[in-house]
């Protein structure tokens, strides 16, 4: 939440900046009003829709920091390795105080320990997948309403606009600013919809697909875990593009 905290300050202090210092011909681009209608409006709907939560956490994963997939994927293998050899040499019942960093491991690894074998594991992390698959549908689904609701909060806005127009016909003053008004929300709202909402959406699926694929490969290493796998079949379950086929070399006679 700090990192957003920070770009919505950096956003309001570079509104701000252009709204005092810009020349006066950009500063027709920016209207508050215009501003409150797009953006809060986007906002509230996209909140009203999909729900407070599933917004936050959308944007909790598009500021978290990336993780190198490899490395990353490298470790998971090792942390499994070493599982596998104390299972081996002590028990299941030795993984108890074992930690792990990981929350979604840590549930699976306690099931383990508490006696499940691979079937009864590997259905606790199919509901487990299952659920974390809806979690992140309803975080897309916040940006994929966000994209939808933006252009429309503008068309609001140019209609609160028009009718602005046509009360003020016999008041010259007063028919620039409503039109204006028009004009900037509809602006406003393709900004939001393609500067702002189609980037964070591309970014988030990218960043939900990356955790997707490592819960999965959390699910595959506790299902070798459970059957007493090796070291080589933590990186073939793991890291399967990275796995390549012995080499038979012919030995010739002299």
């Amino acid at each position: 939440m700090r990192k957003i905290l920070v770009s919505l300050s950096i956003v309001a202090v570079s509104a701000l900046a252009l709204f005092f210092f810009a020349p006066a011909n950009a500063l027709q681009y920016v209207d508050p009003i215009a501003m409150l209608i797009v953006g809060g409006g986007t906002v509230l709907v996209t909140v009203l829709r999909s729900g407070i939560t599933p917004f936050v956490e959308s944007l909790r994963t598009i500021t978290r920091r990336s993780h190198d997939r490899l490395a990353r994927t490298e470790a998971l293998a090792q942390s499994f390795g070493e599982m596998s050899l104390i299972t081996r040499r002590s028990g299941p019942l030795a993984l108890e105080h074992h930690k792990v960093d990981e929350p979604f491991l840590a549930q699976g690894l306690a099931r383990f320990v508490d006696g499940a074998d691979e079937t009864r594991l590997q259905s606790y992390l199919e509901r487990e997948l299952s659920r974390l698959d809806e979690h992140h549908h309803a975080q897309i689904d916040c940006w994929q309403g966000w994209i939808d609701h933006a252009p429309a909060m503008g068309l609001i806005g140019t209609l609160i606009g028009l009718v602005g127009v046509l009360g003020n016909m016999s008041d010259p003053h007063a028919i620039g600013p409503a039109l204006g008004l028009a004009l900037l929300t509809t602006l406003y709202g393709a900004l939001l919809a393609n500067l702002v909402g189609v980037p964070v959406l591309a970014r988030l699926q990218r960043r939900l697909c990356d955790e997707r694929e490592y819960q999965q490969q959390i699910a595959d290493g506790l299902c070798v875990l459970a059957r007493g796998g090796t070291s080589r079949q933590f990186r073939e379950a793991l890291q399967p593009h990275l796995i390549h086929s012995p080499v038979l070399k012919l030995v010739g006679h002299g």
